[in-house]
């Protein structure tokens, strides 16, 4: 398993390299933690002092990079995962996904915004960008905070979106095939919109039912058990409120999946939720061939 962590300050650092210490990794694991810098990181003062030319943004540079180092790296390999440390100027939507593509990534860790200011590079076009891009499952990771702090052995709360496309399959085995703590509750999802033109309302609603079915089964086979619904409503809105109504820990969808008025999980709706939930959110996307 090849993970790409994307980090732009030592807080992000914490919550991300957080996220991947609280779940097993198979044997072989590896990680590159990458920070891409933008000049508008750059304080005005370094500007200044070094005449508004590019030694400034290379100073910046590396002070993040000893900091994100001193972070990331020991704290990495004290779970088993030897890391490298990327640092790196220019645009971080193009440049993450970028760098998943050439280090042939399975899995990429990006911080959800939480600022506010343009300055900052770790916006929600950042993310967005990622999830909208990547060539690889993408980590939507939100901090739960201190009082829902989640350690290797604490249970989980796990909602699965589905439509029954092949995607959702893809979204519904990754969940299979990842080892969960005791205690971990899975809640399988599916949302069909009745204002959507279609042949037979009723055949849709069978359609949300099996697709609900098909991932329960999937997770059943791996020994999980999880409840089912189906919805109706404004797909987005719909997956989003469950899951705060449940107190889901973790969204779990698939991307791109089939276009058409009976599939709802478009990349638009994967995007949507994953940007907007109250809590961490993984977009699973089977890895592109010949990458």
């Amino acid at each position: 398993m090849k993970l790409l962590i994307a980090v732009d300050s030592a807080i992000s650092t914490d919550v991300l390299v957080g996220a991947v210490g609280v779940r097993p990794w198979p044997d072989g694991t590896t990680a590159h933690v990458l920070s891409v810098v933008a000049d508008a990181d750059v304080p005005e003062e370094l500007w200044r002092e070094e005449g508004y030319g590019k030694r400034a943004v290379q100073r910046e540079m590396e002070r993040r990079g000893e900091q994100i180092t001193a972070l990331s790296v020991e704290r990495l390999r004290e779970i088993g995962i030897p890391a490298e440390v990327v640092v790196t100027r220019g645009d971080a939507r193009f440049l993450i996904p970028f760098f998943a593509r050439k280090w042939s990534s399975d899995l990429i860790f990006v911080r959800a915004h939480v600022r506010k200011d343009y300055a900052h590079w770790m916006l929600g076009s950042v993310a967005r960008a990622v999830v909208a891009t990547a060539p690889c499952t993408v980590q939507i990771v939100r901090d739960a905070g201190e009082d829902r702090a989640q350690t290797l052995d604490s249970g989980r709360r796990v909602l699965l979106a589905t439509d029954g496309s092949k995607t959702s399959a893809q979204a519904a085995r990754a969940v299979a095939a990842r080892p969960w703590p005791e205690g971990s509750e899975f809640r399988v999802i599916s949302v069909e919109e009745p204002w959507t033109v279609k042949s037979s309302r009723v055949r849709n609603e069978k359609e949300a039912q099996d697709a609900v079915s098909s991932a329960e089964q999937v997770l059943a086979s791996a020994g999980l058990k999880a409840t089912g619904a189906v919805l109706s409503g404004n797909t987005k809105a719909a997956l989003l409120q469950e899951a705060q109504k449940w107190a889901a820990e973790l969204i779990v969808v698939g991307s791109h999946g089939r276009r058409g008025f009976r599939r709802f999980l478009l990349g638009s709706v994967s995007e949507a939720v994953a940007m907007n939930a109250h809590c961490s959110a993984v977009v699973v996307r089977a890895p592109r061939k010949n990458q």
